[in-house]
């Protein structure tokens, strides 16, 4: 890819999130209940967040710590993010080579799935850490359509024992009304927060249930009126 086309994807991302933001008169808010501190410095850093909405990335990515924001590395899907197939219809082909575009270039990508089984993506974000990237993935594995927590993928659980890296949980509120699962546009007036809170460490011998249990506490909606 040129230098040029480098350039373009990301001022694209930040001109579309911004036009869209403004646009619907919405408002969007990071708040640091004890996890921003920690994506400031240059330590290798896994990000997980509730996935609600195709808007949680674009999100996520426009409130991480400039730093944060210039290494990090979303964790994708290879299926949904793949090109279209050939003799696709030109609506498909349009929408995965923007998708396609975004994820790889705006927000550096790490496509797994697909061919590539759980330990062998487990093994390529183990990389991504050691080069000194931050990565950020929803542990859900898709977008929830009724707002609850899903189960929680082992992949985050295996990623952080085998790496001892810290974890911070985003909870995300707000983006499955403005874009839900079943719209293509977002709405009108939307209030969108995304909640920092402190890391968490796998401790010394805990199992993988054990520290997805804890991982899916920190990701728990705020409380009333918080």
């Amino acid at each position: 890819m040129s230098a040029l086309a480098r350039m373009w994807w990301p001022i694209a991302a930040c001109t579309i999130y911004h036009g869209l933001r403004l646009g619907t008169l919405s408002s969007v808010r990071a708040i640091d209940e004890g996890g921003l501190s920690a994506l400031e410095g240059d330590q290798p850093i896994v990000i997980v967040a509730n996935h609600q909405s195709h808007a949680d990335t674009a999100v996520l990515h426009s409130l991480l710590p400039p730093r944060c924001r210039a290494r990090v590395r979303f964790v994708a899907s290879s299926v949904r993010f793949a090109r279209a197939k050939p003799g696709a219809p030109i609506r498909e082909r349009a929408e995965r080579w923007l998708l396609h575009g975004l994820a790889l270039h705006a927000y550096h990508a790490v496509l797994v799935g697909g061919e590539l089984n759980g330990l062998r993506s487990v093994d390529t974000l183990t990389d991504a850490l050691r080069e000194g990237a931050a990565v950020a993935m929803y542990p859900e594995g898709t977008r929830s359509r009724d707002g609850a927590l899903g189960p929680m993928k082992p992949g985050v659980a295996m990623l952080a024992i085998a790496t001892g890296c810290a974890v911070v949980p985003v909870r995300l509120d707000g983006t499955r009304e403005a874009l839900p699962k079943s719209l293509r546009f977002p709405r009108l007036r939307n209030k969108v927060r995304a909640r920092f809170r402190t890391p968490v460490v796998a401790a010394p011998g805990e199992s993988h249930a054990d520290f997805l249990v804890r991982i899916a506490r920190s990701l728990a909606p705020p409380e009333p009126n918080a």
